[in-house]
């Protein structure tokens, strides 16, 4: 009953941010210019863009798929995509992202996937792909810095903060994952701290279980060590799945017959804009990337064309998607609790690890 109060919370306040945003961002437009701008669009370039979200969801999937085969777990890539789902509709709708995690543990743990190798799958995952939108942003960025400077000024400070947080954050996890002095100095005194404070009162034991929590947790990290290929693996498929969440401002642009621009000049904005609102913390960015869409890309698309091309990018890279991972989400939770005891939801603070880090969309 906790949980899905928090999680009616969370829809109430993401709501108020879409009503508030579409207020502010509609209120001096008329609807039916809007409508029939919108309907003149390609819809064979819209389909492209659904296309590529779903391909940004099943890469995630294919990564848990990949990393869990390889601790030994036995898990179809059918169940991984409902897992991929379900962490997106859960980050979609929670402050920083900071649902999605302990919901696809969740799910994991009914799919008899040990607390451990959950966490330590998806510590990877959102390692690597925190690291990889870094570097594909300072790439494009190296191959392309007067376009890019011209077009991204508005954004520039959300930009240097996120990329400052999102190293710090990474380093942080990467020391979690392969620092095992690092873990037990962190245990040592977080449990210290909550012991001072009263919010806990058997140090030792909590101590003694978090230990053992970790032993198994460091075990499938030492093996991911040895293993690059699987690293490699995971790596390259998070470079397709930004790519194409990258790609569905350019089917927009292609969807409204414009030309002009590159398809590299396109990705270059939107891996920037993605970049900088990684670290906002709003559910799903509501707000923070409409702005950032509208003022990257108001040199892209012209005046006239900014306002719903904004609409149809975060209509396909986000709404519809909300609505599609909602739907998965139930099927997902009706399939995995039926006639089955349902299991406390992992919370932030039971992972392995306290950082939560932000995947945008």
């Amino acid at each position: 009953m906790n949980s899905k109060l928090k999680q009616l919370l969370s829809l109430l306040f993401m709501a108020c941010l879409i009503i508030l945003t579409g207020y502010f961002i509609l209120k001096d437009q008329s609807m039916a210019t809007l409508l029939e701008t919108i309907e003149s669009v390609n819809p064979l370039y819209l389909l492209l863009g659904l296309f590529m979200m779903f391909t940004f969801v099943s890469c995630e999937a294919f990564n848990t798929f990949s990393i869990l085969r390889a601790l030994g777990q036995k898990i179809s890539y059918l169940k991984c995509l409902g897992f991929a789902f379900v962490g997106f509709y859960f980050s979609s709708i929670t402050p920083s992202a900071s649902g999605g995690q302990p919901a696809q543990m969740f799910y994991m743990n009914k799919a008899n996937i040990h607390l451990s190798y959950s966490s330590l799958n998806l510590l990877i995952i959102t390692a690597v792909y925190q690291v990889v939108m870094m570097i594909y942003a300072f790439i494009v960025f190296l191959f392309n810095q007067q376009f890019i400077l011209e077009n991204l000024s508005g954004i520039k400070y959300f930009l240097m903060f996120s990329v400052c947080m999102n190293t710090l954050l990474t380093a942080g996890i990467l020391l979690a994952m392969f620092s095992k002095k690092f873990i037990y100095k962190l245990i040592n005194g977080v449990t210290g701290i909550l012991s001072r404070l009263h919010l806990i009162k058997n140090v030792e034991k909590k101590r003694e279980k978090l230990e053992a929590m970790v032993k198994e947790y460091t075990k499938g990290a030492d093996y991911i060590k040895t293993q690059p290929l699987l690293l490699l693996r995971v790596i390259l498929t998070t470079t397709v799945q930004l790519t194409a969440s990258y790609l569905i401002p350019y089917f927009v642009y292609k969807a409204f017959h414009l030309e002009g621009f590159s398809l590299f000049q396109i990705i270059s904005v939107q891996s920037l804009v993605s970049l900088a609102v990684s670290s906002i913390p709003l559910p799903g960015s509501v707000g923070a990337s409409e702005n950032a869409f509208m003022s990257a890309f108001k040199l892209l698309f012209t005046t006239h064309l900014i306002l719903p091309a904004m609409l149809l990018c975060r209509g396909i890279s986000f709404y519809s998607f909300l609505i599609i991972s909602g739907i998965i989400s139930m099927i997902v939770h009706l399939t995995f609790t039926k006639n089955k005891k349902i299991p406390r939801m992992p919370s932030p603070d039971q992972q392995s690890t306290p950082w939560q880090l932000k995947k945008t969309y």
